[in-house]
């Protein structure tokens, strides 16, 4: 042995094992003549050849009480009873210079009988690299076992030896290695060769009862049979994992699943915390599709209940089961049975392959098909709440109800299709019909009749004004000039969205109130009629008069032009003295803070135009991406609305429209067209659903039953008579082009015209705006466990709200700071005023079975998003003996 090595040993045990005194015994006598050479600082060394054992007895505890000493013996240990320094010995350090000694005294060891396992390894000692990362991984007290699979770990490169993280390594190595479940991992087959296997089979014993069987396929060795299979090991403990989550053991499952109820709690434990590891949860996903296409999963699950795989995770399979499932079920589902889908969904969300991991295409392909799912639920549920159809009394009521509630009809149909057109899937076919046929032909047929209805029967077209009402033609008016500052030293920023209809403000509202800056409130005003851009567009604007230049499309105010940005922008400024402006969304969404302040010095009234919706629905060839551009301007107008009110020197939006539109995802048939095959001759402007004629001597419109015949000095405050048709109810004139995005017309989509009025808050009001996550409790202070697979119950405290967000929590058991069950991730999102809506219940499995029931254990409720840790309740862990399966 080198000098070298025998000084680091002896320094190891004099400055790291901290002992004063160090026996060292050499009964050949080699290391005699190197005695002289050792350079240890401040130790003293003693070849106690010829000495007296009594007086360095006395020496070392009476003369040199303090002194580090090595006592080098050049003879055989002395039996006890012949021993003189027996007593000191015991308080003091060994030191041993064999290799195997050096390397247990490298490995900081203390039980000396591991000298003798080590010496089984020698093979494993061959490599420093591997005593290297073997000394990272044990500790003093460690026994044979614990060595062993330190050994695995070091031969894996893991940090640590537990049984699941040596399993994610091997799973990791596995997928690299292309094994499939025929091959064990090269890393397997080198633990096996330094003699480690049975150390990682009776850990696997212990931790989740398997053990290789002689029914297994084991792989074939030169020296026999190997002691592990991988790929069985993968294919019990996955099966396991799965029938744990359905509660049950299929007949297909019983020669897989490990027998044991510890077995199948701590299976799901072990199968959570790899699938919960940002590190190894790819090796699951590979070797979970390994297994299942092992078990022809797809058709083992096809019959399962839904109820039953709405808990599993194991298999990719069960996610694609339980949309289809959920596909089928929800268009012919009550009310409880689409409450229970909802249940279903907020768990798969939560689950492993809709939620971990979000930047995966896959997971989000799996969140878009749920979102569609549930906008499906929604609008099944409201058609639910109005199975008798639509009976409003008055324009006015069912214009009311529409404001309330019923646009969201409209939302749940857009929600639908966006999730839908994202997720692409032939899946949904049958979804799509269903809802479509919900949407187009019951929602908007009983609306079109009941609107169709009181509009003719008041004759609503003669006298186009309801109650209450703001009328488009009067915003300036009515919404602007009041909150334009006397003192002239506030500015007022008003965004209008070409077709951004009122579903989407409101959705826009909720958006803005999210955040502590703002607050955001929602009105309508009765849209012009026909409901097309460049009436709504003129009547927006101050103006003594509005009227139509003969045989034009182009609106006049007060005699001059309103076609374009530049002539807006002249109208509003003659109308404030040069005080106000108008710019595209492009332009101000371009400034820089310093740009805009400059641009808009002096300016008391900005009005700030943005088309994205009509500018991709109103052209046949993107009309099919109308929801989409949708989903783009709420987008955009939250951001310039808080550009325009932090950086503009600006405290208030007022974001409103032209007009709104229609539009209907599926092909239209004939039932959707009136019978009007020609535009009419003397008309200057014939769309899809409106057709405009300056009135002159033989050129008026024909009356027609299927139009309704109006004229824009009644629906628009014009003050020249041009008159229009428009077809009744949501149809369409048959002409060429596009026709699934139309406006024009007067259904409450078209003409209800939102007005978001958007205020800046600062200080004590800004505070009180703060949104923080809902609370979530046990109702219980203490719990108690006495089985491996137990249920909790937890509450959320408040309903979520403008003011409350929801919480995804991660819930598991602990012990001190080691997790000892599964982690459960549950979201708690019920905006519910009813708190038994608010309850949830959490399903835990506990990690192996050494539990004491005088232990301190607690149920924690962590922040997944944050990880920090909410709420902690005392649990005492009782469990009953068992090895049942169920």
């Amino acid at each position: 042995m080198q000098l070298d090595q025998l000084q680091q040993g002896l320094q190891y045990a004099f400055f790291t094992d901290g002992h004063r005194l160090v026996f060292w015994y050499d009964a050949p006598g080699h290391f005699a003549d190197v005695l002289d050479e050792l350079s240890l600082d401040g130790v003293q060394v003693l070849n106690m050849a010829g000495q007296s054992t009594f007086g360095v007895k006395l020496r070392l505890e009476l003369d040199e009480p303090d002194t580090p000493t090595l006592l080098y013996f050049p003879y055989a240990e002395p039996a006890p009873e012949d021993d003189w320094l027996l007593d000191i010995k015991l308080y003091s350090g060994r030191f041993y210079a064999d290799r195997i000694s050096m390397i247990f005294n490298e490995l900081g060891l203390t039980r000396h009988v591991l000298r003798e396992h080590l010496g089984q390894r020698q093979a494993f000692l061959g490599s420093r690299k591997r005593i290297d990362a073997l000394k990272r991984l044990v500790t003093p007290s460690v026994d044979e076992e614990g060595v062993d699979l330190a050994m695995c770990a070091a031969v894996l490169g893991a940090q640590a030896s537990d049984v699941a993280t040596l399993l994610f390594h091997l799973a990791t190595e596995a997928v690299k290695e292309e094994t499939g479940l025929e091959a064990n991992p090269t890393a397997l087959n080198e633990m096996d060769k330094y003699g480690l296997v049975p150390a990682l089979v009776q850990a696997l014993q212990v931790e989740v009862g398997y053990s290789a069987t002689q029914e297994e396929p084991d792989l074939e060795k030169e020296d026999g049979k190997a002691p592990l299979h991988f790929g069985q090991l993968m294919l019990r403990l996955l099966t396991t994992g799965y029938c744990e989550s359905i509660s049950a053991i299929p007949d297909w499952a019983q020669s897989h699943a490990i027998a044991s109820v510890n077995a199948r709690a701590t299976s799901r434990a072990l199968l959570s915390r790899w699938r919960d590891s940002s590190s190894f949860y790819p090796a699951f996903d590979v070797i979970s599709g390994w297994v299942a296409d092992a078990l022809r999963i797809e058709d083992k699950i096809r019959d399962v209940p839904l109820e039953q795989l709405a808990n599993a995770a194991t298999f990719e399979a069960v996610e694609q089961q339980v949309i289809i499932d959920l596909c089928q079920a929800v268009p012919q589902a009550d009310s409880r049975d689409l409450a229970v889908f909802r249940g279903v969904i907020a768990n798969r969300l939560d689950g492993y392959w809709a939620s971990r991991h979000k930047n995966d295409e896959r997971r989000i392909r799996y969140r878009q098909l749920y979102a569609a799912l549930s906008a499906a639920i929604d609008l099944f549920v409201l058609r639910q709440q109005y199975s008798d159809g639509f009976h409003y009394q008055s324009v006015e009521a069912l214009y009311h109800a529409y404001c309330a509630e019923l646009y969201r009809f409209d939302t749940a149909y857009r929600h639908y299709a966006v999730a839908s057109d994202s997720a692409g899937v032939e899946l949904l076919k049958r979804l799509d019909d269903a809802v479509e046929c919900c949407y187009d032909e019951w929602f908007l047929g009983q609306l079109t009749r009941n609107w169709s209805e009181r509009v003719d029967a008041e004759g609503r077209l003669a006298d186009w004004k309801l109650p209450r009402i703001p009328q488009q033609q009067h915003f300036f008016r009515e919404a602007v000039q009041p909150q334009l500052d006397a003192h002239r030293n506030k500015r007022l920023v008003v965004i209008i969205s070409d077709a951004f209809r009122f579903e989407a403000a409101e959705e826009l509202r909720e958006r803005i109130n999210a955040k502590r800056y703002s607050e955001a409130t929602l009105s309508s005003q009765l849209g012009v009629v026909p409901s097309y851009t460049t009436l709504g567009m003129a009547s927006l604007l101050p103006h003594r008069e509005l009227a139509y230049k003969p045989d034009s499309d182009t609106v006049l105010v007060n005699g001059q032009s309103s076609q374009g940005t530049a002539n807006r922008s002249k109208l509003l400024s003659d109308a404030l003295n040069g005080q106000a402006m108008a710019v595209t969304a492009e332009e101000a969404r371009g400034w820089s803070r310093g740009q805009g302040r400059e641009a808009l010095k002096g300016m008391q009234l900005v009005y700030v135009y943005h088309n994205v919706v009509d500018a991709r629905g109103d052209t046949a060839s993107t009309e099919s991406e109308t929801f989409a551009a949708v989903e783009d301007a709420i987008d955009e107008l939250d951001q310039l609305t808080r550009k325009v009110l932090m950086h503009f020197n600006t405290s208030t939006v007022l974001v409103t429209a032209d007009h709104g539109f229609l539009f209907q995802r599926g092909k239209l048939d004939a039932t959707d067209r009136t019978a009007l095959g020609e535009k009419p001759a003397m008309a200057f402007k014939s769309k899809k659903r409106y057709v405009l004629n300056s009135p002159q001597a033989g050129r008026r419109l024909p009356d027609n039953p299927s139009v309704w015949h109006g004229h824009t000095r009644d629906t628009a405050g014009t003050s020249c008579d041009t008159e229009f048709w428009i077809p009744k109810g949501a149809h369409r004139f048959h002409f060429v082009g596009g026709a699934r995005f139309v406006h024009g017309g007067i259904m409450p989509q078209e003409i209800a015209v939102p007005v978001l009025t958007v205020k800046q808050l600062r200080g004590e009001k800004a505070e009180k705006r703060t949104r923080r996550k809902v609370g979530v409790i046990s109702p219980k202070a203490s719990m108690k466990m006495v089985n491996n697979i137990q249920r909790f119950e937890l509450m959320q405290t408040e309903a979520v709200s403008e003011q409350h967000r929801p919480v995804t929590l991660a819930v598991a058991i602990y012990a001190g700071d080691a997790i000892v069950s599964s982690e459960e991730a549950v979201t708690f999102d019920s905006a519910s005023g009813d708190m038994n809506d608010r309850m949830k219940l959490v399903r835990l499995s506990l990690a192996g079975t050494d539990f004491d029931r005088k232990r301190d254990y607690f149920l924690v409720l962590r922040d997944k998003d944050l990880g920090t840790e909410l709420e902690r309740y005392r649990v005492v862990i009782d469990l009953a003996f068992t090895d049942d399966f169920f």
